[in-house]
């Protein structure tokens, strides 16, 4: 697990998550103030709907209280509860394309995204800059399935290879495949645009 992406010391999680299980509601909202909008901004960048995003982050918690009993390995909670979104993401999902999804959707920390917008430049500058923000967030959205959720549990939300891997339930091999696929597609498409620019 990764602790510090959710800036969340591993023996408080632990415990958090131990007395969670016993009941105790302050500790199931302090896992869920720790985690809540990292598994928004994961759903919204398979969605592209905030409010879908917030209706279906929501269930993920309600799964998590409902069955955080069931959870034998406390070191591996962040994989566990990426699971449990990525399944709700999919049942809802399952036949939608999703539409585009713009760069500059809010982070973990309720923040906008990355930024790549230089306060310095010119309205030109800044335009194409804006537009390539589109491209990017188009291209993700255009990603087939599988090579868009680890594109952005790797690019976005900066989880290990083991971690993703724990999370879609497929090998590491896979996953380093695929991500690096991913990686391929977005920079040969960004790369077009910027030569057509």
């Amino acid at each position: 697990m990764n602790p510090r992406s959710a800036n969340v010391d591993p023996e408080n999680l632990k415990n958090w998550i131990r007395k969670a299980q016993k009941g105790d509601i302050s500790s199931y909202q302090s896992i869920y103030e720790a985690f809540a909008h990292k598994i928004l901004n994961f759903i919204y960048r398979m969605v592209s709907s905030q409010e879908e995003a917030e209706d279906l982050t929501q269930e993920t918690f309600i799964a998590v209280y409902q069955k955080l009993r069931t959870l034998r390995d406390r070191d591996k909670f962040e994989p566990w509860l990426f699971r449990i979104a990525r399944n709700f993401v999919y049942q809802r999902y399952r036949t939608r394309v999703p539409p585009s999804v713009p760069i500059d959707a809010p982070d973990e920390d309720g923040r906008l995204g990355t930024q790549l917008v230089d306060s310095r430049k010119n309205p030109d500058e800044a335009f194409q800059t804006h537009e390539l923000e589109d491209v990017i967030g188009d291209v993700i959205a255009k990603l087939p399935e599988k090579y868009r959720e680890v594109f952005v549990l790797s690019a976005i939300q900066n989880l290990s290879y083991q971690e993703i891997s724990d999370i879609v339930g497929r090998s590491l091999a896979s996953v380093k495949t695929d991500i690096h696929r991913a990686r391929l597609e977005v920079r040969d498409i960004v790369k077009q645009y910027l030569k057509a620019s």
